[in-house]
């Protein structure tokens, strides 16, 4: 999950559980707890290693083996400016928040090391797509809404001010999916506006936003969140369901299958199939009965620079984290490549990947020249 939304809900789960009197402090640590794991990314600026973002991020900053540490620590750290020195209170409290952050990331599929440094194998639930934009609405709205109601005199220019903020993040959305060729028309950005708007309005009838308090608007807000997990786990065994018919119709052997998340709904999901001789790449649209369409990617035929390739430490690295690795071969200016890309990070309505594509080339003795993260 994006480390945005990670904050929102941090935010909400805090506004849900403590009272206002608790006082600023302990509701920022569940906050900061919610972000913090995220940290990681700064070993982006210690190493110019091609993969070290791919090994070291979700590693140890997001280990339940970790989590006891992290918070005691933070725990400790933060009580210096609490005149009580409730170090423990402050540890649950980052505690609540970075596990809170940990469960976010497992329901994606970029795959998470929730037993680092014990074990390094990595563990997705695949039911959410890393950046969730309805996920982040469910987190956000009541939020809003409580702030608005917060206040009789400023209600109408906060509620006005939030929907404009609303809307503003509703067009940029918009233009990135249509950059990104995503399926996401302009009337669904318009209906969902119209929807926050009646939303903030509702709760203006006879004044009834005033009546409802803070912890009880985060806490339904909470409850939804739930409850949208719950119609994203439904909707990913209804999409594994059809990858799974579309295997057993290969009449091939499976080594691997899945059910990915994609944006922008539930509605759109993308099935891989692993054989023996390639990977096949399901575009899945729930609401449509009929046959999925698909492609087929052809794994190379192994050779001894392919051999050579996979023994390469870095090759393996990046085949320990890519989930469905397709392995292709050419020759160009006298040099042998071998690239490996991972399809979960393939557009799912472009045949484009994400700089996901890890490329080896040797030398005609087989010895590796170079290697590199590429765009393809």
């Amino acid at each position: 999950m994006d480390t945005i939304t990670h904050g929102i809900a941090g935010t909400l789960l805090a506004k849900s559980l403590l009272p206002e009197r608790t006082g600023r402090l302990a509701a920022r640590a569940v906050t900061l707890g919610a972000v913090l794991p995220d940290t990681d990314f700064f070993a982006d600026f210690f190493s110019s290693h091609p993969l070290i973002h791919a090994e070291f991020h979700r590693s140890i900053t997001h280990s339940f083996v970790m989590l006891p540490l992290w918070a005691l620590l933070l725990g400790a750290l933060t009580s210096r400016w609490d005149e009580r020195r409730r170090w423990l209170l402050f540890s649950g409290l980052y505690a609540l928040g970075i596990a809170l952050h940990i469960a976010l990331d497992l329901i994606t599929s970029y795959g998470t090391q929730i037993l680092s440094p014990w074990s390094r194998d990595r563990y997705a639930l695949d039911i959410a797509f890393f950046a969730d934009l309805t996920l982040t609405a469910v987190v956000l709205l009541p939020q809003l809404l409580a702030w608005i109601y917060s206040s009789r005199e400023q209600a109408a220019h906060r509620g006005l001010t939030a929907w404009v903020s609303v809307a503003l993040a509703g067009g940029g959305v918009a233009w990135l999916a249509s950059a990104l060729q995503l399926p996401l028309p302009p009337n669904a950005v318009l209906a969902g506006l119209a929807l926050v708007a009646v939303l903030f309005l509702a709760f203006a009838l006879q004044g009834a936003g005033f009546q409802v308090s803070r912890a009880a608007y985060c806490r339904v807000g909470f409850a939804g969140l739930l409850l949208y997990l719950g119609l994203c786990s439904l909707a990913h065994q209804r999409a594994l369901e059809r990858v799974e018919a579309f295997a057993r119709s290969l009449g091939a052997t499976v080594e691997r299958q899945a059910a990915l998340p994609a944006p922008p709904s539930l509605r759109w999901w993308s099935g891989m199939v692993e054989t023996p001789t390639g990977i096949y790449r399901i575009a899945i649209h729930l609401l449509d009965p009929s046959p999925p369409s698909y492609r087929f990617f052809p794994n190379a035929a192994s050779n001894a620079y392919i051999e050579k390739a996979g023994e390469f430490p870095d090759t393996q690295t990046f085949l320990w984290f890519a989930r469905f690795p397709w392995v292709t071969y050419r020759e160009e200016n006298g040099l042998h490549i071998v690239d490996y890309t991972d399809l979960q990070f393939m557009s799912v309505r472009r045949d484009r990947s994400l700089p996901w594509t890890f490329e080896v080339s040797l030398d005609a003795d087989g010895q590796v020249v170079d290697s590199a993260l590429r765009r393809r």
